[in-house]
């Protein structure tokens, strides 16, 4: 992998969304420790409200020339996620689950829990009377299931929906999409051969 090929931004979120293995490099005395330390500390990937960082501007906070800020970079990203000897094992050893569900009314309501005794799928229908007086509704079925890995905690997100499942709807709602999907590829076809 070329890393010269990769947008600086995407690079700064990728190293900023592993915040502690890419805190062990500051350890390892190469020359972008202090810019590593920076571009840490502003919290880019997990800090929804900090602005993205532009090199002009690492480079004024650090004292490091502007043209060695990008190569630095470079060597930080490769160092992180490119170098085969020196990448970093990943250890998920926490598990955070969240509901995000939809009830009567276009209310939403969002809840986490770190254990769970039975994982849920898609399809089965729970009650949750906890928050009925605001949703609505206490009955609920799982529309979709997705997996978010972030640091060491591995995070599941259930996208819960008001009712009953109806395995009718969800297979149509399958088609549907793969049906877009081959839409979409003939579209690029066509136009990759004009």
């Amino acid at each position: 992998m070329n890393e010269g090929n990769v947008f600086t931004k995407d690079m700064l979120m990728n190293i900023s969304s592993m915040k502690v293995k890419a805190m062990e490099l500051t350890k390892n005395g190469k020359p972008y420790c202090l810019l590593l330390k920076d571009i840490l500390a502003r919290d880019l990937y997990y800090d929804d409200e900090a602005p993205m960082t532009s090199l002009k501007e690492l480079a004024e906070a650090t004292g490091i020339k502007y043209a060695k800020v990008r190569k630095y970079i470079q060597m930080i990203y490769h160092d992180l996620v490119v170098n085969h000897l020196a990448r970093p094992v990943f250890s998920f050893s926490k598990v955070r689950y969240e509901f995000l569900m939809r009830g009567r009314g276009k209310k939403f309501y969002h809840f986490e829990t770190d254990q769970l005794p039975v994982m849920l799928r898609v399809g089965e229908e729970l009650s949750l009377p906890f928050f009925s007086a605001y949703m609505g509704t206490s009955t609920f079925f799982v529309e979709d299931v997705n997996y978010q890995f972030e640091e060491e905690t591995q995070i599941i997100k259930f996208w819960l929906r008001e009712g009953s499942y109806n395995s009718y709807w969800h297979l149509g709602k399958t088609k549907q999409k793969r049906n877009m999907k081959s839409l979409l590829r003939i579209g690029m076809n066509l136009r990759s051969m004009s």
